[in-house]
């Protein structure tokens, strides 16, 4: 048998508010233990807000009819509240807060229609992907009467604070930096239906697809600006309303289950941390008002091209330090758990001095004040990078037989090095300042495959005609890699980092609305070809100091190698060099290095027996396993042993030599680590899409373009079923398994993940 333990961001030592749910709702919540605290109550409660949902509306007339009873205006029975509405005496038909029930389903300027809070392009697969007419796409609680307009407005922007540089910019529901901003008023219902939208749909509906800000420590699919939001706008009397009928499915168009962070916005508090929310069911948490002490003897050290590890010295609080960090330039650039003081600044550009700085943050969100400030500088690009490795302007459009110029269809055509494109939905008539572009309307651009890898991308989109603002799928390889945005306006968008080796399939898809007819012109990008790994760990012996005993002894030794870590050996003296460079030798000792994350791929080592003796090898053993020999003689000698490959942390020890009377020298100790060439495997499992989840029948897909292992665990960790699934093979047969909630684990080669799903 199987066993899994899953690892939580728990803070245990802080004490939470008793949590009780009132009579009304104690039945409902029976199953949840309000013990919990962090993600273990997030899957608690995400289990039976699926269970629970029972009752699948229809988009139409399910949603509509629902609408009329739920979003009543309590001010007036005949009319429904409008989201992102404030003002009914403006003669402004699109800013009304308030409108008759009977205006539902139509497009003029005083009808209203069905807001996805959770727009249906941002989630991943699309909310629409298991069809129109049964959840996610119809699920009632992320769907809210808006006026036609003010729903076009917002279309698919993710939401953003309505604050810059201390000075508030609007209180009402505004386009703001590209993205928006929902009001002071709804402002709070919007962040408990992207909550439940999380907790009910998983990660095919990640806040951080839906909001701009700072991401969660505890959960870093969190955006830390929707659990603000949270706490600074109560539950209305509408969001109650809304949660009473739908939480009983005897109501004709009740779904069954309720939004839990309506019913008491505290247990966001509980799962995130973060500012307090009120709790609805108790007293308040004492308020916490001590910000950490600050971090100290922050070091940069290990630059490459794109990376510098970090190390500091923890910070204290009076109620535990939950998050740090890490500041570039002045500037907030990623968070790290505070059970770590120590973490690898990734992304950065080459050949580049920054200057870094750490701070402390509890689960209260107080902060502490920014450590020393330590500068580095990385090292020069690791890896070839070709401008336009790739460029279509599409000046070689021509007409196709049978379609007329204006009209979507199927079209190929030969790009300027010969190379065969294709596109569906596309019409070629129109120019973008006197050059010729293509427009796609509900229709994919296929790439030829080409063979040098992918850098970064750069295109420019425009939403041609009328329709709205939405975004299309860059794929590559099958992986959906980012969504690119287009609007009425011509913009130039660059995507970073893609940075895929080999043959590379690129394929633009996914339109966020049929309707839209959205311009592609200037298409390119830059080849990426992997250079040899970097070693990540180095010992030059340069730091070796004379101690109390004598440096000509072989005996016990200690001390702060090149990567600021604590190295050891045994019988070793430290008085030798080769070419005037400090050197470590050895008899009948060993060599130990410091235990780093990272794995291990090739370790090199230059050896030379010393004196007299023979020749002869040393073992190398990693995590107690000896991976190979290293040679020695009294020749200088450099050996590398290759394809180590041990992932995780790891601790190499050099040892067992063959003779205890050899006397051997090491210089210039490295290794590579394994994670370098696993970058994309580790994205790829990472993201992973698996649906529909809860699973409402006996099949679910994974969205995977490479061979994959499968099994299937029961909470017992019993294996229930296992099998494979390939790109021509996504689907997995659950028919042979019950009713409940399982965990799958999906491996490759290298990685493993586990996934939590839901039979109903």
């Amino acid at each position: 048998m199987k066993h899994f333990y899953v690892l939580f961001s728990l803070i245990t030592s802080l004490s939470f508010a008793q949590l009780t749910p009132p009579a009304a709702q104690q039945n409902y919540y029976q199953n949840i233990d309000f013990s919990q605290s962090g993600m273990p109550l997030f899957n608690n409660l995400a289990t039976e807000t699926a269970v629970k949902h029972t009752n699948y509306l229809s988009y139409t007339p399910g949603i509509w009819e629902a609408s009329k009873i739920t979003d009543q205006d309590p001010a007036n029975p005949n009319n429904v509240l409008l989201i992102y509405g404030f003002n009914d005496v403006d003669n402004n038909y699109i800013t009304d807060r308030t409108r008759s029930n009977t205006r539902s389903g139509g497009n003029t300027g005083t009808d209203w229609n069905r807001e996805h809070t959770f727009p249906n392009s941002l989630a991943n697969p699309k909310l629409s992907s298991t069809g129109r007419n049964v959840p996610p796409y119809a699920d009632a609680h992320n769907l809210r009467p808006s006026d036609v307009k003010m729903n076009s407005n917002r279309g698919n922007l993710k939401y953003i604070t309505n604050i810059k540089n201390g000075v508030t910019l609007t209180n009402t529901a505004k386009k703001l930096e590209g993205s928006w901003y929902p009001g002071d008023e709804w402002k709070g219902d919007a962040a408990r239906i992207i909550m439940y939208m999380y907790l009910r749909y998983g990660t095919q509906c990640k806040p951080s697809y839906v909001a701009v800000g700072e991401k969660n420590v505890v959960d870093p699919n969190m955006i830390n600006l929707l659990l603000e939001w949270n706490a600074q706008d109560p539950v209305s009397i509408i969001e109650d309303q809304r949660n009473t009928y739908h939480s009983d499915a005897t109501n004709a168009y009740g779904q069954g289950n309720r939004n839990p962070f309506i019913d008491n916005p505290y247990l966001a508090t509980i799962i995130w941390g973060g500012a307090p929310a009120t709790n609805r069911w108790g007293d308040d948490q004492p308020s916490d008002m001590e910000a950490p002490t600050s971090p100290t003897y922050l070091t940069a050290t290990n630059s490459t091209s794109t990376t510098v590890d970090l190390n500091w010295e923890p910070s204290t609080d009076n109620t535990g330090v939950t998050a740090y960090q890490i500041h570039v330039d002045d500037a907030f650039f990623v968070s790290t758990n505070g059970s770590t003081t120590s973490l690898t600044v990734t992304d950065l550009a080459p050949e580049t001095t920054y200057q870094f700085s750490v701070l402390a943050s509890d689960f209260a969100n107080n902060k502490s004040t920014l450590s020393n400030t330590t500068a580095a500088t990385t090292l020069e690009s690791t890896v070839s990078l070709e401008d336009n490795c790739v460029l279509e302007t599409f000046d070689n459009l021509t007409s196709t037989e049978g379609i007329n110029d204006n009209q979507y269809g199927d079209r190929t055509w030969t790009d300027t090095n010969g190379l065969n494109w294709k596109a569906t939905g596309a019409r070629i008539d129109q120019t973008v300042n006197n050059s010729k572009a293509i427009i796609i309307r509900q229709g994919t651009i296929t790439a030829p495959t080409f063979s040098n890898g992918i850098g970064q991308l750069t295109l420019t989109t425009q939403r041609v005609f009328s329709g709205g603002s939405g975004t299309f799928d860059l794929s590559v390889n099958g992986l959906t890699i980012e969504q690119l945005p287009y609007t009425d306006i011509l913009e130039t968008i660059t995507i970073e980092n893609i940075n895929i080796a080999g043959d590379i399939d690129v394929v633009l898809n996914n339109f966020s609305s049929s309707r839209d007819r959205v311009i592609i012109e200037n298409l390119s990008w830059t080849c990426y070809k992997e250079a040899a790994a970097a070693p990540c760990t180095t010992e030059t012996f340069s730091n070796l100091e004379s101690s109390s005993d004598r440096d000509s002894q072989y005996t016990n030794r200690t001390w702060t190698g090149d990567n600021a870590l604590v190295w050891n050996a045994t019988g070793a003296r430290i008085d030798q060099t080769v070419n005037n460079s400090k050197v470590i030798a050895i008899r009948n000792g060993a060599l130990t290095a410091p235990a780093t994350p990272y794995g291990i791929s090739d370790l090199t080592v230059t050896t030379q027996r010393i004196f007299s003796g023979g020749s002869g090898t040393f073992d190398v053993v990693v995590n107690n396993t000896v991976v190979g020999k290293i040679p020695y003689s009294d020749e200088v000698q450099t050996t590398t042993i290759p394809n180590i490959n041990m992932l995780g942390d790891v601790t190499v020890i050099l040892n067992n030599p063959s003779s205890t009377s050899d006397r051997v020298i090491f210089e210039d100790l490295s290794w590579t680590c394994l994670q370098t060439t696993l970058n994309q495997e580790s994205f790829y499992l990472k993201e992973l899409k698996i649906y529909p989840n809860p699973i409402r029948g006996n099949y679910f897909k994974v969205s995977t373009n490479t061979n994959l292992n499968f099994e299937i665990y029961n909470l017992l960790g019993e294996s229930v079923q296992k099998g494979h699934i390939s790109s021509t093979n996504q689907t997995i047969n659950t028919s042979r398994i019950e009713s409940g909630v399982y965990l799958l684990q999906l491996s490759s080669e290298f990685k493993t993940i586990t996934k939590k799903i839901i039979k109903q």
